[in-house]
């Protein structure tokens, strides 16, 4: 008995896999002066939340404190009980649709408010998922993340003052008080994305 011929079936609809991408983020601090950045690379599949551990780490921030992203008129938050936001653990950037261009913010401890502002620089296909470029990365920057608990802008802007001179009548507290080495002109490109890298390894 001869076995059936196979049928095949033509369809002019070709079904595709997405293309894994990855987004190139320029991250600055608002306000500013010279202005603190960095520029990361983060695959398009993390969430919201993810992306603001990118951030900390980028910062030398703690995650001491709540955060939000602000997003086309929408808020997306950590999820709290008393969080009035969308979950950010839940929406992936791939949602996001973002494209080359697009600009949203990330608000960090609403006590100091530390606004982020996030420009997406490049938008660019991922290989296969055997290697590094699947690993959240830090490009670029400039100056020292600032210390939590500071004030915000205006108050680290005093704080730098008083630590760059030595007449100062709170040079010594700040010393004292300000992480050990602190430079605020200097930012160590190699040890932030080494650090990341581990964490995310």
């Amino acid at each position: 008995m001869r076995a059936p011929k196979l049928k095949i079936v033509k369809s002019s609809r070709v079904r595709r896999l997405p293309v894994a991408r990855k987004l190139v983020l320029r991250v600055a601090l608002a306000h500013s002066k010279p202005v603190i950045w960095r520029l990361i690379v983060i695959p398009e599949a993390f969430t919201l939340e993810q992306l603001h551990r990118v951030v900390q780490m980028a910062f030398s921030w703690l995650d001491y404190h709540l955060y939000e992203f602000r997003i086309g008129g929408r808020r997306f938050e950590r999820p709290e009980a008393e969080a009035e936001g969308e979950n950010a653990g839940e929406i992936t950037l791939t949602s996001l649709q973002l494209r080359k261009g697009a600009r949203f913010t990330y608000l960090y401890d609403f006590g100091d408010d530390w606004e982020h502002e996030i420009t997406v620089e490049e938008v660019a296909p991922l290989p296969e998922p055997d290697g590094f470029e699947w690993f959240p990365r830090i490009l670029d920057g400039e100056r020292a993340g600032p210390p939590e608990d500071v004030g915000g802008m205006p108050g680290y802007m005093d704080f730098v003052k008083a630590l760059q001179d030595q007449k100062h009548p709170e040079h010594e507290n700040r010393r004292e008080w300000a992480p050990p080495g602190f430079d605020p002109a200097r930012f160590d490109l190699a040890a932030a994305d080494h650090a990341l890298t581990l964490a995310c390894a």
